[in-house]
């Protein structure tokens, strides 16, 4: 027993100090294409897998439906935190600074509608949006001779109604439509219904939006914070915000945060 007790004695002081199992994160996160999906992939979950991979941690993504994912996160405890969290939203837990930014504004065919400058140009078409968009956009307040607006929550269903000219724009995120438009166009069910003459455009009208991660330990909010700084000096998160939007520039032309 006596020589057992030197054995792992002598094995703890081998170890060094600083060495800690990787640990791992479950986060609650929402289902937006070209922005967070299945396995962390998408720019937003790219950049919180590789800051948290920064600080030692290991990410686990559970996707579901925007909106959902906070009230998961909410009801059940075995999520150590939620990403894309809009920065008013009061979750139990830690709040971080904001990590990233979703730029809204209005995606239309400009071969046949336009051009959309502004917000005023909104005026007299026919428009989808994201659910809730009106309030959060505050539509009605700005722009009360609006044609038409729908809110429909499934965004892929947004791009489907521009395609078919059954609405003049869409007002959402830019890089969410156009990854929903590159997965339409290899749709082969829908992507007969492509014009070929389209001049796809995206404007970006309205501000951008931030987000915060929240997680039930403050301590790893904390290194989240941390970390994301290094990995911003670095140029870790420049990098991965062009890659992911460089492929839609003849879309965004650049409009896109500046990128």
């Amino acid at each position: 027993m006596v020589v057992l007790t030197a054995v792992v004695w002598l094995i703890c002081c081998l170890v060094p100090v600083s060495v800690k199992a990787v640990e791992h994160i479950r986060i609650a996160a929402p289902d937006l294409p070209g922005a967070s999906g299945e396995g962390g992939t998408g720019r937003d979950a790219e950049i919180v897998d590789q800051v948290l991979n920064l600080c030692g941690y290991q990410a686990e993504f559970v996707v579901q439906p925007f909106g959902r994912h906070l009230r998961t996160y909410r009801e059940q405890q075995n999520y150590d935190a939620a990403m894309t969290v809009p920065l008013a939203a009061n979750l139990a837990g830690a709040g971080t600074a904001a990590y990233i930014w979703y730029q809204n504004g209005a995606y239309y065919d400009s071969s046949r509608t336009g051009p959309i400058r502004s917000i005023e140009d909104l005026s007299d078409l026919h428009l989808v949006t994201f659910k809730n968009g009106v309030e959060l956009l505050e539509l009605n307040e700005i722009v009360p001779d609006i044609a038409s607006v729908l809110e429909i929550a499934d965004q892929r269903v947004h791009s489907k109604l521009l395609f078919l000219k059954r609405v003049d724009a869409i007002l959402a995120d830019g890089l969410i439509i156009a990854e929903i438009n590159r997965r339409l166009a290899n749709d082969q069910q829908f992507s007969p219904n492509f014009d070929p003459h389209a001049a796809l455009r995206f404007s970006p009208i309205f501000p951008p939006s931030p987000y915060k991660m929240v997680f039930r330990d403050s301590l790893i909010a904390e290194e989240f914070d941390r970390c994301y700084d290094a990995a911003r000096k670095d140029g870790v998160i420049a990098d991965i915000n062009e890659r992911h939007l460089g492929p839609f520039q003849h879309e965004l032309r650049h409009g896109y945060l500046g990128f």
